[in-house]
């Protein structure tokens, strides 16, 4: 699939153009880099955009650490960690690359670096596909995790020229693991972190396309220009992406379903017009509760001299927040602000407005006109 190249070979856009064979134990797998002899510009721009690949990782990896570790409540299994181990693996399987296909090109120190730079990558992919299939409520049964830590004993102990089915298994298994973490995550959001969303996953195929472009066997099949634009859209797709996963909150907030507590919708003077318990709490009279909390937004609002609702209340461990329908006032229970949470509460109270309003306007005090509005709780919760 890939091949590697000696200063004494010809370097051409296709491999029929050679005068000479490419010697079979330069063999490599899909995210090699070909040898160009020194002073080529397309050597210098290949090693520019390769930088620029190692310098994009390597900020990423550095800030989304940061990140993770200023957080009081970090944990191994979080998102922001798993992308920073993600990145690191990036910044040395890129590093090995350069180092293999422009230095060390003598055996065994080729095989040695082309080896690292795929074990460094599954490595990494390992520690990733761990936290998100502890994340994701699929039945993966770890097999993404396993299967990365199996490919890099495997490319370990492989010969040079089985790498090259391995780098394939690389991209299938990359492929599929991060759309599956990003299709949930895109799924489960809504706004403007949605948007962000949206945003990593194009970042995501660009730079998986680069990915792919970069190989020796576009190189060698379709020429220098589509090689060098893989290794540009791969920088192009780090940049995307890394300017939506570091500005979205979305990653730390991909527990949000944990954090419900109990759904309450309140009518004019109180009422209580629908409620949903999402966890376990003390027993007490739903209908007194709406009340009271119908009683206390009237009170801010009298000593404020507002004519809008309350957004956000923090009452000991618990946020209570809220979203104002045309007659009712939707009433989210959580043990965290979470602005999906806040997002979802007020897209559902849209909603439940444009289907139940009329209701609302005229209830009468019977809960079972809104015994189908349970659907439409489920369909943003």
């Amino acid at each position: 699939m890939s091949r590697q190249l000696e200063p004494t070979f010809c370097r051409s856009f296709t491999k029929k153009d050679c005068t000479q064979p490419v010697p079979e134990s330069f063999t490599r797998g899909a995210n090699s880099l070909p040898l160009f002899p020194p002073g080529d510009p397309v050597r210098d721009l290949i090693l520019i955009l390769d930088s620029a690949v190692i310098f994009y990782s390597s900020l990423l990896c550095t800030m989304l650490f940061g990140q993770w570790y200023r957080n009081k409540s970090r944990k191994i299994a979080d998102v922001k960690f798993a992308w920073s181990i993600f990145f690191l693996g990036m910044v040395f399987n890129t590093s090995s690359f350069i180092f293999a296909d422009f230095y060390f090109t003598a055996e065994p120190f080729n095989t040695l670096f082309v080896k690292a730079g795929y074990v460094s990558l599954m490595l990494a992919l390992t520690a990733f596909f761990f936290t998100v299939e502890r994340i994701v409520p699929y039945r993966t049964r770890y097999v993404f995790s396993l299967s990365g830590f199996a490919i890099s004993v495997i490319t370990i102990l492989s010969p040079r020229y089985f790498l090259e089915v391995l780098a394939l298994s690389i991209a299938i298994m990359t492929f599929v693991g991060i759309m599956m973490f990003l299709v949930y995550t895109l799924r489960n959001t809504t706004g403007d972190i949605r948007r962000s969303i949206e945003q990593l996953v194009t970042g995501f195929m660009i730079g998986f396309v680069g990915f792919l472009g970069r190989s020796d066997f576009v190189y060698f099949n379709l020429g220098e220009p589509i090689y060098i634009l893989g290794s540009g859209m791969l920088v192009g797709g780090l940049m995307i992406f890394g300017y939506a996963i570091v500005d979205t909150p979305a990653l730390d907030e991909l527990d949000w379903k944990r954090q419900l507590v109990e759904l309450y919708l309140i009518g004019a003077g109180g009422i209580l017009v629908y409620h949903r318990q999402f966890a376990e709490s003390r027993d007490v009279d739903q209908v007194l509760t709406a009340a009271g909390i119908s009683g206390v937004q009237s009170l801010f609002q009298e000593i404020t001299s507002s004519d809008s609702g309350l957004n956000v209340v923090s009452i000991g461990d618990y946020e209570i927040l809220f979203a104002h329908g045309v007659s009712f006032t939707s009433v989210l229970i959580a043990r965290a602000a979470y602005q999906v949470l806040l997002g979802k509460v007020r897209e559902f109270t849209e909603k439940f407005d444009a289907v139940f309003g009329p209701i609302v306007d005229s209830f009468e005090g019977s809960l079972k006109e809104f015994s189908s509005a349970r659907e439409l709780v489920d369909l943003y919760f």
